[in-house]
């Protein structure tokens, strides 16, 4: 991983391990971090997001967002909840070929946006992942006797 970084009660961590697809990036985040592929809620998140992106060099990142039901309507993954912030790369989204589905950062362009298939073999993502650390106080408050 490279070095976490923190805003607004919320860690965000940018994978060095890479993969082929965004549930296997957003399983990656769970299993190892406790949290989920970034989820973009502010303007001024995304521009923290960004910097990191560009701090890093990282070229492909995926972060949550989806727009399979809908072509231009992006959702999250985790919660279903509309995704209203953007920050697009020139000429993006495309939907090139169809198939791109899925949002990711990239890092050497500013940080900004793009849509990218979920899945495809021959292309490898890092993924960014967040951890609420609110929601982590609120469950160990609930699991304390």
């Amino acid at each position: 991983m490279y070095p976490p970084v923190g805003v607004s009660n919320r860690l965000y961590y940018i994978s060095k391990a890479k993969f082929v697809s965004y549930t296997q990036a957003s399983t990656w985040c769970s299993q190892n971090l406790g949290g989920y592929p970034a989820e973009i809620d502010t303007a001024e998140e995304l521009k923290f997001i960004e910097q990191y992106a560009i701090f890093t060099k990282v070229r492909k990142i995926f972060i949550a967002g989806t727009d399979a039901g809908k072509d231009g309507v992006f959702l999250s993954q985790r919660t279903g909840a509309p995704i209203t912030v953007f920050d697009w790369a020139k000429g993006k989204p495309n939907n090139l070929g169809g198939v791109e589905d899925c949002l990711e950062l990239n890092g050497n362009k500013q940080g900004r946006m793009n849509d990218t298939p979920c899945s495809r073999a021959s292309v490898f993502h890092n993924v960014l992942c967040e951890r609420d650390l609110n929601e982590e106080k609120r469950l160990k408050m609930k699991a304390a006797p």
